[in-house]
């Protein structure tokens, strides 16, 4: 398959679009086996990825794609098939759609239910501008729960005037779907049956004489079958929220798609286009286990196996709920969309009553923990560093002002590789520190992960947040329950004779301890200690800088530096009026980009050779 202008597929005849769908499909398949990515989803949207822009024309219509995992066909053909080897690579094209890459990437994502939030906006702009193109906002995979795309609906009747919302749905979410719009989606007259019962409406309309076509009878009828629709279909809700509804339609029926949406581009009006499709469409074993290829590693393109995966953090935590769950009969555990990524599968296959999917609503995961906190069940909420930035207000409002004690176990914290700067996990220790009353550790290894949740489960008058990356930390396999960790100290890791203490967290310490030994062949022994909490700081750390009339402090961590646990060091050295020199290693007012972790670690500087060089610096 060529490098195709968009602009050509306007041209081609269906027979010449249903033959690209597979040369499509087969470059998906094949460039994701070698990097990863999310290909379920993105092979679900090929036929109406062309269908699209068959109709529009992007110097005028703007497409926006919402969470971005559908997005790969779209990539493709807006002049970056020749790139999509580099997919997710460093110095490669990012896996979402991203402004900065593509003058057709009309806004970027990598989170949901943001898509009809932003059409509206950009269509309002172009109001201001006087222009009249259409803003189309495709959204699926679960995002259409999401209480940010919710909020957007009831602004359509207002600003929604020339947008179009196409609803993917592919009857799954990231794992699988909950809720009642999940329900709602899926009623019985949906998919092929109202399909066959809109074909057999169109055949007996055209049968019609000819003087009865256009006229008032088969207006009449036409409207007679809409409102039935409305009541057996999804339609009766989107209609509430302004919209004229259209479908249930075959988003794999290239024909059907293009009719669709020509039928459709006139009308001023906001429209909701319901489609639906097969995640994993194409590729037999995705079709078959949709979740496994959401968003996969690489993979062998034959059969679809996949490379055995390392043990991490999250198989660990997977591991150890279980036993925690067995002896404490209180314990639940809540998750937005995500009990496979959380590593919570396994505990609800075994425990599924206490385990809740809420959906793509990570602000309403939160405030019911909140709510369930203020019973006799001590809840733990798993979720990505990345996505609980959402529910900020959340945690400082109904979690941590009420002093109720949730547990936070924060997946995919610091820098995740190669999904990028939507899913890095940069700004937990900043956003979290800030909040009165907020406990806040950071393991270096799966037994020290394990510890913490044994020392948060004791913890009663507020928050508790644990956060760990993605990947693993070096143990081996936590096989029995653990003791707590100290409450509120660290772990004096070196003791050294140079005036230079490193202060580490959580991952960070293990690229610590390479730095120290490398120090120690140049002769220089200097003090580390892993702070593992970083609210409150142990005061442990404090009494041995005076104790050994420590001149430089040096602190690594995998987060943002502004706001993170080097300031946190930094104001408390401030605080107690401690004549001490701080150096921070962190990432530094950046989003980084995408890579492996240890591309990006060492891009950002979070390496043994930059702790050795800011040590040498500091002597």
């Amino acid at each position: 398959m060529k490098n195709m202008d968009h602009r050509k597929i306007k041209e081609l005849s269906s027979c010449e679009l249903i033959s690209l769908a597979s040369d499509i499909r087969k470059v998906i398949i094949d460039s994701v086996s070698k990097t990863g990515g999310h290909l379920a989803s993105s092979l679900g949207t090929v036929e109406l990825t062309l269908a699209l822009l068959k109709v529009f024309d992007l110097k005028n219509d703007k497409i926006l794609w919402d969470v971005g995992h559908q997005s790969y066909p779209y990539k493709i053909l807006t002049g970056r098939k020749d790139k999509f080897h580099t997919l997710r690579t460093f110095g490669g094209i990012a896996g979402f759609p991203k402004m900065s890459e593509s003058p057709y990437d009309f806004f970027g994502t990598g989170h949901g239910g943001t898509s009809i939030s932003a059409g509206l906006g950009i269509r309002e702009a172009q109001n201001y501008a006087g222009e009249n193109g259409k803003v189309i906002s495709i959204i699926g995979d679960g995002a259409m729960t999401s209480g940010l795309a919710l909020e957007a609906m009831n602004n359509v009747h207002e600003f929604g005037k020339n947008t179009i919302t196409i609803l993917n749905d592919n009857d799954m979410f990231i794992s699988t779907s909950v809720g009642s719009l999940s329900k709602w989606f899926s009623r019985k007259l949906s998919g092929a049956s109202y399909s066959v019962v809109r074909a057999e409406v169109k055949q007996i309309l055209a049968k019609l004489p000819p003087f009865f076509q256009g006229d008032k009878i088969a207006g009449l009828i036409r409207k007679a079958i809409d409102s039935s629709k409305s009541f057996l279909t999804p339609g009766i809700l989107f209609e509430g929220f302004g919209y004229q509804y259209v479908g249930p339609i075959d988003g794999h029926n290239i024909e059907e798609l293009i009719e669709t949406l020509q039928d459709i581009k006139p009308n001023r009006e906001p429209v909701l286009l319901h489609v639906h499709t097969v995640k994993g469409k194409g590729y037999e074993p995705a079709e078959k286990n949709p979740s496994k290829f959401h968003g996969i590693g690489k993979f062998d393109k034959e059969t679809g196996k996949t490379e055995s995966s390392s043990p991490s953090f999250t198989n660990s935590l997977s591991n150890y709920l279980l036993k925690l769950f067995k002896s404490n009969d209180n314990l639940i555990a809540i998750t937005a969309a995500m009990p496979d990524g959380t590593g919570l599968q396994k505990l609800r296959e075994v425990y599924p009553r206490r385990v809740y999917d809420v959906g793509m609503s990570e602000g309403h995961a939160v405030t019911f923990a909140a709510g369930m906190a203020t019973g006799e069940v001590r809840p733990m909420v798993a979720i990505y560093s990345s996505f609980l930035q959402r529910a900020f207000d959340n945690i400082v409002h109904d979690t941590a002002l009420q002093k109720l004690p949730v547990i936070f176990l924060i997946d995919r914290a610091g820098l995740v590789g190669e999904d990028g700067s939507t899913h890095h996990g940069l700004f937990d220790i900043a956003y979290l520190r800030m909040i009165p009353g907020m406990t806040i550790m950071a393991p270096k290894d799966e037994y020290d992960m394990a510890k913490m949740i044994e020392t948060a489960l004791l913890i009663n008058n507020g928050p508790v947040a644990i956060r760990y990356p993605r990947g693993e930390g070096g143990k081996k396999k936590v096989v029995n329950r653990l003791a707590p960790v100290r409450f509120y100290k660290g772990e004096l890791l070196a003791k050294g004779r140079e005036p230079v203490l490193i202060a580490s967290v959580g991952i960070m310490t293990n690229v610590a301890l390479k730095a120290v030994e490398k120090l120690k062949k140049k002769g220089k022994k200097v003090f580390l200690y892993d702070i593992r909490f970083i609210k409150p700081l142990p005061d442990e750390m404090f009494d041995i800088i005076e104790r050994n009339n420590i001149k430089s402090v040096i602190t690594i961590e995998d987060g943002i530096v502004a706001g993170g646990a080097g300031s946190a060091i930094l104001e408390e050295l401030s605080f107690r009026k401690m004549d001490v020199k701080c150096r921070l290693i962190g990432v530094n007012d950046t989003f980084s980009t995408h890579g492996t972790q240890a591309e990006l670690r060492k891009k950002e500087g979070l390496t043994e050779e930059n702790i050795v060089k800011t040590v040498l610096e500091c002597l």
